[in-house]
């Protein structure tokens, strides 16, 4: 009986297991069943795998957004009848910007032993090579929606970084990458060092650091539909 919490790539149209290590190609072959944020990816994900079943076998439940929270307890039925079951997002990391620490949290509450195996993280991977100080940093998810909520949210994250030398970091729909690139640019101070890191970890990969003021040239389409993070630091 326990929860595994597995990575998986950020980089998923790679091939084989040769970027997993030892540990997480073992312990897949020990599960039971599979929790994936969609049935198409998990089954992507097991079929790179030598398991204790054929990858079409091993029954697989969604976790996402849309899972509602009366939900959990039945996802985690076979557990406590004593299976082993893995956790998995699309990629990155479960629990970090992805769906898994409401389930993490019930399996605590119910006394089912959570493993978590490290893996890439894009939010951590993009604030390593920003260059940007990293001994406080605040992740915020999703910026607000609504454009004013938005321009004092970016106003607030500045100006608490200029207080406390505190890195920010967020990220956005790909679609809407461009747009929020666009809004930065306009919001934030032209001395405010802005870095943005896209397709981590693939051939495209790209992570530039420079002041607003130099990425008022910079042609922002390229972001479009590529998974990006947005990272800043206003200290003086």
């Amino acid at each position: 009986m326990s929860l595994i919490l597995l990575p998986n790539l950020l980089d998923t149209s790679l091939k084989g297991t040769t970027a997993f290590s030892k540990e997480v190609i073992e312990v897949l072959s020990t599960i039971d069943g599979l929790i994936a944020e969609s049935e198409k990816e998990g089954r992507r994900y097991l079929k790179r795998f030598l398991l204790k079943k054929k990858p079409h076998e091993i029954p697989i439940a969604l976790l996402n957004e849309h899972t509602k929270p009366d939900l959990l307890n039945f996802l985690l039925e076979p557990l406590v009848e004593g299976e082993r079951w893995g956790v998995v997002s699309d990629g990155g990391l479960p629990c970090l910007a992805d769906p898994g620490s409401a389930l993490v949290f019930l399996a605590n509450q119910l006394k089912i032993p959570v493993i978590a195996y490290p893996g890439p993280s894009s939010i951590f991977l993009g604030l390593m090579l920003s260059g940007l100080p990293a001994q406080r940093f605040c992740f915020h998810g999703y910026p607000a929606k609504d454009i004013e909520k938005r321009q004092l949210e970016l106003c607030r994250w500045q100006e608490e970084s200029r207080k406390e030398n505190s890195t920010q970091i967020f990220i956005e729909a790909p679609y809407r990458n461009h747009s929020l690139f666009q809004f930065c640019l306009s919001t934030l101070s032209s001395k405010t060092q802005f870095c943005i890191a896209t397709n981590l970890t693939s051939p495209t990969q790209m992570v530039k650091t420079q002041s607003i003021r130099e990425w008022k040239t910079f042609d922002s389409s390229q972001l479009q539909d590529n998974p990006t993070i947005f990272i800043f630091n206003s200290f003086k």
